[in-house]
């Protein structure tokens, strides 16, 4: 039996599946698909499929894509009669840098390729386009944490650091620096202290102190002490004359 890869100049044909099928007509045929594998550096497009019965009969493809980018993949897909003896494939391509041709078969009409689930295939163009968003996206959050670094923490970014940053040779670095340098010069940048909390205020813990008691009865003032006898009765008076 034939190979069922083929490779020209880094453009791939294989054979995918090979299944029974019946027609439009209720005929049965064959169903034939044809993986495209391209991994040149070049798009391929005017793509024509055909598949050549040793009889002569050709089957077009029921669906072909009309462009296969670089690291890209398409399936061509064909109906065949069953009692075709045998059969082979050829893909006629245009790229930028010229025409090519890619065959496989002869493959008899007895040979059957069940379908496999396929690894997603990853395309070289946007692998690289997300490498590029990738390494600018670096430079910003370089260029951002360059610039700003301790914004929100630092009240003030040092002047000679952002003397350094603004003359970088990244512009974005330097723009913000830039930026932040005349700023601190046009607007310098009060650092108010934080206020130190008032100390708690200390509750006494022992009980109130009572007033003394009221005395409801008032004590009698003492009394002046008694004075001095009275001298006695003098002589009696002379009797009269």
């Amino acid at each position: 039996m034939a190979q069922t890869k083929s490779s020209v100049n880094g453009v791939t044909a294989s054979l995918y599946a090979i299944i029974e099928e019946i027609d439009d007509d209720d005929d049965d045929v064959i169903e034939v698909t044809i993986e495209i594998l391209n991994e040149s550096s070049e798009d391929l497009w005017d793509i024509r499929g055909d598949i050549r019965a040793m009889d002569g009969a050709h089957a077009h493809p029921l669906s072909a894509p009309t462009r296969i980018e670089s690291g890209d993949f398409g399936d061509l897909t064909f109906w065949v009669p069953s009692d075709t003896g045998a059969w082979l494939f050829k893909i006629d391509y245009n790229t930028d840098a010229g025409h090519g041709v890619v065959e496989l078969g002869p493959f008899t009409n007895d040979l059957r390729i069940t379908p496999v689930a396929r690894a997603p295939q990853q395309k070289k163009g946007k692998k690289k386009l997300q490498q590029t968003h990738g390494s600018e996206g670096d430079l910003l959050a370089s260029a951002f944490g360059s610039a700003l670094e301790g914004f929100g923490v630092e009240v003030e970014a040092s002047t000679s650091e952002l003397q350094i940053d603004a003359g970088s040779s990244d512009p974005i670095q330097a723009a913000f620096a830039g930026g932040l340098l005349q700023s601190q010069q046009t607007n310098p940048t009060e650092v108010i202290g934080t206020p130190e909390p008032n100390p708690p205020s200390i509750i006494s813990q022992q009980p109130p102190i009572s007033p003394p008691p009221t005395n409801l009865f008032t004590s009698p003032s003492p009394s002046s002490p008694p004075g001095p006898p009275s001298s006695p009765p003098g002589p009696p008076s002379s009797p009269p004359g």
